[in-house]
């Protein structure tokens, strides 16, 4: 069967996992319309946004998804509270509010960035959806409860039916690795005037392991201590790999031997004392200062991960001082004011016009320009997005128009969704339908309001689905003109990025403590950049070597 699948274009893994949040989904309605909730399709909603292959990104994602919500919500009403019936305090308050969210959004990393930019789009939900100020607190309170469904279900169902989380791949993928780099090092110290370290090689490699430690740290405390630790290791395996390639050669069969026999101790996955005992013998034999300092912080590092395998502690406490990580203000910046511009002309349209259509346009931007403000290329996902959404908006009034206006029953509309919710998984499986299917399920949900006594007037129900696909169309549209942004952007910002550091670098004399920091964000924005780099095929890794080695010695110099 999987066979055939595979033959059609299906991929089995993905398949099961679409009908089986299709099966939340359906779940979460009938549980919120018990409940008599006004709109238990956004539980589905939340389901289709919160569900992870994996245990550890449910639950993170869940938590997130539900700060984010309350926060976003409680703003949202306080905000129609304060701006009464003046559409154009409504319109600049919210605006700004998306706007510092997006902006907040793409400094932070991982989850947090997510659940900070739903926050954002939470308050559009209820601002933009409420009727008068007396429906105000039915629908905050509706919006809450439904969105909590949502993440109850998807917990419970996730929880049953998803993997452990695949940590050990990782854990085993970075011993591999820092066996393989032990072992060529130890060749190197052998024989250095005839090996080669590859080092550009060896950089592409920890990056790529670094870019799975996001995914890696969720879920509990102790699975970001462990990402934490995992990350030291990789940044000190590249300032020693660097300081190799500054330093002249040092010839030494002793050093050698030490650095083969942890190699072969770490593939064993030996005891902590086995491994880290010869590599604090090699620590004492290496003669070089500036060697011996950055070895010794790999030998540090690699003893705090094996502590923290074998006890679940690490043997320092400066996990948090090692682990700085990049932050992107120019692009968050960007960002905040591209969605101030959308945003502003969309609301100053809508004071002006009074049509309603432009609520519903700007609550699909203001979800459009910041949820996908962090993508490799928004532009390139908003085409995706488009063709996505028309598909949903387009069986939504196919189904408003043939189903529901014949049914008298809240129930039977909904259980006339979920044959389309069900069946959402085979589109998001088809390797040519992927990237638009999540937004297809999104927004055919979205347009789904059940009421009883429902009427369907075309013109309505088209104007309204227009305005919500019109969203990506001019979100498109901004994230070409407005501060371009795709992986060649990324990557030049960047680079200028790391080498405005390296400059300031030399200037002054760092403290222990900003040494470390410096160091630990130095490290990251040169793997941040070699990521991009192998996504944009560059082979040619000078320039990104070049910024490392020559920020290593001015570390050197200020440390």
């Amino acid at each position: 069967m999987k066979d055939k699948l595979a033959q059609w274009g299906f991929d089995y893994v993905r398949l099961r996992f679409g009908f089986r949040t299709g099966v939340a989904a359906c779940l979460s309605l009938v549980i919120a319309w018990a409940m008599g909730l006004e709109h238990p399709q956004w539980s589905a909603m939340t389901v289709w946004a919160v569900s992870q292959p994996t245990r550890g990104l449910l639950i993170e994602k869940a938590a997130y998804r539900a700060l984010g919500t309350l926060l976003g919500t409680m703003f949202g009403m306080v905000l129609v509270v304060s701006a009464g019936s003046e559409v154009i305090w409504l319109v600049a308050g919210l605006t700004l509010w998306v706007s510092l969210c997006v902006y907040t959004g793409n400094l932070l990393h991982g989850l947090i960035s997510y659940g900070t930019i739903l926050a954002g789009y939470s308050a559009s939900m209820v601002v933009l959806l409420t009727q008068s100020s007396d429906a105000l607190m039915p629908l905050g309170i509706d919006r809450l409860l439904t969105v909590f469904v949502g993440i109850m279900t998807s917990l419970v169902i996730g929880w049953a039916f998803t993997y452990k989380r695949a940590e050990q791949s990782l854990i085993n993928q970075l011993r591999r690795q820092t066996a393989a780099n032990l072992q060529d090092i130890s060749r190197y110290f052998a024989d250095p005037d005839n090996n080669d370290l590859n080092l550009a090689d060896k950089l592409s490699k920890l990056a790529a392991l670094e870019s799975k430690l996001l995914d890696h740290g969720t879920g509990s405390v102790s699975a970001h201590e462990s990402a934490k630790t995992l990350r030291v290791v990789i940044n000190s395996q590249l300032g020693f790999l660097a300081e190799l390639n500054i330093q002249e050669p040092e010839k030494s069969q002793e050093v050698s031997n030490y650095l083969l026999e942890a190699s072969n101790k770490l593939n064993a996955s030996a005891k902590r004392t086995e491994i880290v005992e010869p590599l604090r013998n090699a620590l004492q034999t290496i003669k070089n200062a500036a060697l011996k300092k950055r070895f010794n912080e790999f030998v540090e590092a690699t003893n705090d991960r094996l502590s923290f395998r074998d006890s679940g502690k690490t043997a320092t406490s400066t996990l948090l001082s090692k682990t700085i990580l990049h932050r992107d203000w120019l692009g968050a910046r960007q960002a905040a004011i591209r969605t101030l511009v959308i945003m502003g002309l969309i609301g100053a349209s809508w004071w002006y016009t009074g049509l309603f259509q432009f609520a519903y346009l700007m609550l699909g931007a203001s979800v459009m320009l910041t949820l996908f403000s962090t993508a490799d290329n928004p532009a390139l996902t908003m085409r995706y997005v488009f063709f996505g959404q028309c598909a949903g908006a387009l069986t939504a009034v196919l189904i408003q128009a043939t189903v529901w206006q014949y049914q008298d029953s809240i129930l039977w509309m909904l259980v006339a969704l979920m044959p389309v919710i069900l069946l959402a998984g085979f589109p998001m499986a088809h390797q040519k339908t992927a990237n638009g299917s999540m937004d297809f399920n999104l927004v055919f949900l979205l347009l789904m309001q059940p009421s009883i006594g429902y009427s369907f007037h075309l013109g309505h129900s088209a104007s309204i689905a227009l305005a919500v696909i019109a969203a990506p169309l001019l979100s498109l549209i901004a994230y070409r003109l407005i501060y371009p942004t795709n992986l060649k952007a990324r990557y030049q910002s960047l680079l200028q990025t790391l080498t405005e550091e390296i400059d300031q670098l030399n200037k002054t004399k760092l403290t222990e403590s900003q040494y470390k920091r410096r160091k630990a964000r130095f490290y990251h924005r040169v793997i941040k950049l070699t990521q991009i780099s192998d996504k944009l095929g560059i082979k040619d890794k000078d320039a990104i070597l070049g910024h490392l080695l020559t920020g290593q010695k001015r570390l050197n110099s200020t440390g």
